[in-house]
């Protein structure tokens, strides 16, 4: 099928659009929704918090996603909500939960909320692999998702693919007290083979590339629902000559960045799958050593709504605007499609501009002691802008499995395969290991 040509206002529209359309899908329904449920209980509040089972973890640590629950009435407690809290930490998996009278007799109107839990396995080495049409990574790690019991993530090591490899270092501290902040650090060094492709997995410009890169960030949450975040970063992108060179950046590019965010995000459980409702917003300022400045501007938003439990509607969206910088180095400065959050298109796609959306459903199959595993289908869409594509929008289905693991720290497992009906292609990709 032939490719849809459209303009760069278009583009803009949608982008706009996408914002709008999930600002109040996302923030409407976290900032004024209220839970009812349950009949009064003599007018009880939880007053005070206790956690059972820790072993690593400290104790406020694990008490801070339940502080909102304090000087609620025990009527209006839901118990899904605590689980959904206690499980968003992502090292607890709750065994039970369950509210406590207070010492001082039945005309006490204070109450305890008193959580078990289990704590997942946090520290170990793991593998990494990627694969998919467009080539496949393996990488080793050394990982820790609650580094000193305090909840902070720490991982160092290296991916090598097809494309060449990467080491990685890096250590997140997340915020462990209220009013205080989160800060993070990373490093990134790669030799790599870059391949700009079409939708069709033609391959326009190859060549290849030393990247350094080292950031500092700060993470200060506002309140339950929204944070925000700062970041300083510098980038050092060097050519380097090969025979097999096609049509190569005119030269390399050495630039500071700094980036702002805003963040919302609240999350749910309905006895089978932890969902979540967020919007992100953020831009990334920059100017190189030779004087040239650019910025872009991103947004991802993710709505999972629960039609009964164990079967959700879920909804994702993802859209980036960049300013052009210089024709001589806009090429080392375009994106893969991941950051409109679609399967569709080839993994070594390159575009400046993107606004794509999913659509589709997901259903619990089989839960066992180590997790639980699910299927999932979803339309998908997307306009791109391109040095190589232009102007394009490209759309089709895409399904696959996920293995959500509750004894091990990790994100899920999963499987995949996408089909854009506009190049008539298949996109397989199989995810296993961290994010980072």
């Amino acid at each position: 099928m032939g490719t849809v040509k459209i303009k760069k206002r278009h583009v803009k529209f949608f982008f706009l659009c996408s914002l709008f359309m999930f600002y109040y899908a996302v923030s409407g329904p976290l900032l004024f929704s209220q839970n009812n449920s349950g009949a009064e209980a003599f007018d009880r509040v939880i007053t005070s918090i206790e956690v059972i089972g820790l072993k690593r973890t400290k104790p406020h640590i694990a008490k801070l996603p339940l502080e909102k629950f304090l000087n609620r009435k025990v009527s209006a407690l839901d118990l899904n909500e605590v689980q959904a809290a206690v499980r968003d930490t992502g090292i607890l998996e709750p065994i039970g939960v369950e509210i406590v009278d207070s010492a001082n007799g039945n005309f006490s109107h204070e109450s305890t909320l008193r959580v078990t839990v289990h704590e997942k396995w946090t520290i170990f080495p793991i593998p990494l692999v990627v694969a998919g049409s467009g080539g496949s990574t393996v990488g080793f790690f050394l990982y820790d998702s609650n580094a000193f019991g305090i909840r902070d993530m720490t991982a160092l090591g290296g991916m090598y693919g097809t494309s060449g490899a990467t080491a990685i270092a890096m250590y997140q501290h997340t915020p462990d007290r209220k009013g205080l902040p989160g800060w993070n650090t990373f490093f990134m060094y790669g030799r790599r083979e870059e391949k700009d492709m079409d939708k069709e997995e033609e391959i326009h410009r190859k060549y290849s590339v030393d990247q350094l890169r080292v950031s500092l960030g700060l993470q200060y949450p506002i309140n339950n629902l929204l944070s925000s975040s700062m970041s300083v970063s510098f980038s050092n992108i060097s050519l380097r000559e090969d025979a097999d060179d096609l049509h190569p950046p005119g030269q390399g590019i050495q630039f500071l960045g700094v980036s702002p965010g805003l963040s919302l995000r609240s999350s749910s459980w309905d006895g089978f799958l932890l969902s979540q409702k967020s919007l992100s917003l953020g831009s990334n300022l920059n100017r190189s050593f030779g004087g040239l400045y650019w910025h872009e501007t991103y947004a991802r938003a993710v709505f999972e709504q629960p039609i009964i439990p164990g079967f959700r509607l879920v909804l994702r969206s993802g859209a980036l605007w960049k300013a052009e910088a210089d024709n001589e180095t806009d090429p080392l400065l375009e994106d893969g499609p991941q950051r409109a959050q679609v399967d569709i298109l080839p993994r070594n796609f390159s575009a400046r501009n993107y606004a794509g959306f999913s659509g589709g459903f997901e259903k619990y199959l089989v839960k066992f002691n180590w997790g639980t595993l699910s299927v999932f289908g979803a339309w998908q869409c997307v306009f791109s802008h391109g040095l190589i594509s232009g102007d394009q929008f490209d759309n089709g289905p895409s399904g696959g499995i996920r293995l959500y693991l509750s004894r091990l720290a990790l994100p899920a497992l999963g499987a995949g395969l996408a089909y854009n009906m506009n190049s008539g292609l298949y996109q397989f990709t199989f995810n296993m290991g961290m994010e980072l």
